[in-house]
């Protein structure tokens, strides 16, 4: 993952004014690539097994639950099920061809002029008292 997605994300939950050390940045790149890897392995020898090229979402879903990461299934499953519904809306529609417009800004309305337009879906709602 590009360390400038790192750092936005690392932005996103600290404080305006904290600061972030380069080796900080660094370590957490290192653990989002492994964290990646191991989750798409498992994935993949579940498609293999079942002799499937593609990995779906519910196989990252059923791999993450097999190494023990079981408190993030349901809420990525409802966000998986909310971006299923919108995405199928926005094609509905006749914007085929483009992807579907996501944000993760808290505040739609915040977000920058490029941004303002698009719909808002929180993947985490049970979370937002938390951050």
């Amino acid at each position: 993952m590009p360390i400038a997605n790192v750092i936005r994300i690392m932005r996103k939950i600290l404080p305006p004014h904290a600061k972030i050390s380069d080796d900080a940045k660094e370590t957490i790149q290192e653990c989002v690539s492994e964290y990646i890897s191991f989750i798409t392995s498992e994935a993949n020898d579940r498609c293999q097994r079942e002799q499937r090229k593609t990995i779906t979402a519910e196989d990252v879903l059923w791999a993450m639950s097999k190494l023990g990461f079981d408190d993030y299934i349901e809420p990525l499953t409802v966000y998986l099920h909310r971006y299923r519904e919108f995405d199928g809306a926005f094609h509905h529609h006749g914007f085929y061809g483009a992807a579907a417009p996501m944000t993760f800004f808290k505040d739609a309305a915040n977000a920058g002029p490029s941004q303002a337009p698009v719909a808002c879906i929180e993947p985490f709602p049970q979370c937002k008292e938390q951050l």
